[in-house]
């Protein structure tokens, strides 16, 4: 969603997200509204999946930037900015996330080729 959106959000509707005015303590990644989790993903690009990130580290970061009331503007604009970061960023392994170098074919030695003729004559025996 983008920063006009949230700008034009009720933020006196506490259960909104964007009204919300508390402590975040989520207990379950599943929990977590989507309208957050671009920005935590974007937060921690190594990891590839959402319920890899430890929840005490996503409850950490989201009480440190949520101001209260109408913070998703603010949480849209530190996710354009992360991305932003992590594109132009010469560390390669944040744009690829914690995957790091991708093997090609010219990649594997000999030992490591398998040929699926190899493999069709192991399933006749």
């Amino acid at each position: 969603m983008s920063i006009s959106y949230w700008e034009s959000q009720p933020t006196d509707q506490p259960w909104l997200v964007n009204g919300f005015n508390g402590t975040w303590n989520f207990r379950d990644h599943s929990l977590i509204p989507n309208t957050l989790v671009n920005f935590i993903m974007a937060s921690f690009p190594k990891h590839e999946k959402m319920k890899r990130i430890p929840l005490e580290e996503i409850n950490a970061l989201m009480n440190e930037v949520w101001e209260g009331p109408g913070s998703m503007v603010k949480i849209e604009k530190l996710t354009h900015e992360l991305r932003l970061a992590r594109l132009g960023s010469n560390d390669i392994s944040l744009k690829r996330g914690s995957l790091g170098d991708v093997k090609t074919i010219e990649d594997y030695d000999k030992e490591e080729e398998v040929s699926f003729s190899d493999n069709d004559e192991e399933d006749e025996e």
